[in-house]
């Protein structure tokens, strides 16, 4: 049984009248800032290249700050690290270094993907913070 339309219930509200919509609204075809920083990022190579070296450079660091820790009688925290340091240092060195060429491959190859780039960053900011912190060690240390 059709009844016919259904009765209406007011007005139409996408039709006409006027929009408020303040300049920081997405309309849904924008891209976020972040998006667009990290598009930026992507498109320049030797910005990226910078970035991994870095990230190499700063492990190369941490392994030597940690070297200098445990020879004036601190504790390795990694469990695994530690029984690398236990076994031989040069050990311990070629796997972290290792680790950490293999992350820099990795990040390089997969530099298409938002989340890769943004894992870029977090471990350069990351390691920064981990040299700063062994920096103050040194500086209060001695």
């Amino acid at each position: 049984m059709n009844q016919g339309p259904p009765p209406e219930r007011g007005t139409d509200r996408r039709a006409g009248g006027p929009v408020f919509r303040g300049s920081e609204r997405r309309t849904g075809f924008d891209r976020r800032l972040s998006e667009e920083m990290v598009a930026r990022y992507r498109d320049r190579p030797r910005l990226l290249i910078a970035v991994l070296a870095a990230v190499v450079v700063l492990n190369l660091l941490d392994y030597l700050f940690t070297l200098r820790a445990l020879a004036r009688g601190a504790t390795e925290v990694n469990p695994v690290m530690a029984a690398l340091f236990e076994f031989d240092p040069a050990v311990a060195g070629l796997v972290k270094m290792g680790i950490a060429l293999c992350i820099v491959v990795s990040i390089w190859g997969m530099r298409r993907y938002r989340r890769v780039l943004q894992l870029s960053l977090l471990a350069v900011g990351t390691l920064s913070v981990l040299i700063a912190y062994h920096l103050a060690m040194v500086i209060v240390g001695a």
